[in-house]
């Protein structure tokens, strides 16, 4: 069985889901996959104690921290093979519709989805349209409805999103078709 990825950073805070909705969500997939199925965090060495919060309930043998701790060539490598990827609205969500993978891209409304969602054949986009969006907030800049767009997409939505698409490429894969750009 793959891994599944988690990627809860983006390069800008606007972006980012709760870490609390993301340790919810990781409950959640536990529950509804194998127990013993590995969820891998990924990020940089930056962000390892911001997913220390995510990770730290739970079993240190089945969901791994690994911020900082994988060279570009192995996230890569990860991703393509990962039996789903989640993430905001970053350059790993990107990557993973590019490469085929299973990917749930949790995406607020500081850009517009229809021009800046990823593109893939396996990828499922979650996103609020609230009166702000597009709000174009970027770096630092604080969101005056406490980024309502993101923190609306409740985690069930996102786990139910994620077994959905899983089972989608399971279904390709059966029939001989992907998805995935091959190397």
């Amino acid at each position: 069985m793959s891994d599944i990825i988690i990627a809860p950073f983006s390069n800008s805070a606007i972006r980012d889901w709760p870490a609390g909705h993301f340790a919810e969500l990781i409950t959640l997939l536990r529950e509804q996959r194998a127990p013993t199925q590995r969820i891998r965090v990924i990020g940089t060495v930056n962000q390892r104690l911001g997913a220390n919060e995510i990770v730290r309930t739970h079993p240190a043998d089945v969901v791994f921290n690994e911020c900082g701790r994988l060279s570009w060539g192995s996230v890569l490598l990860v991703i393509r093979n990962a039996a789903c990827v989640i993430g905001n609205n970053s350059g790993i969500a990107h990557i993973a519709g590019y490469l085929g993978a299973p990917t749930v891209c949790i995406f607020g409304g500081s850009h517009s989805r229809t021009e800046w969602r990823p593109r893939g054949r396996n990828v499922v986009v979650l996103s609020r349209a609230i009166g702000c969006s597009p709000c174009q907030l970027d770096h630092g800049r604080i969101s005056s409805y406490g980024k309502a767009c993101l923190r609306e997409i409740a985690p069930h939505e996102v786990r139910n999103a994620a077994v959905r698409v899983m089972a989608r490429a399971a279904v390709m894969a059966e029939t001989g078709d992907s998805g995935r750009v091959e190397a």
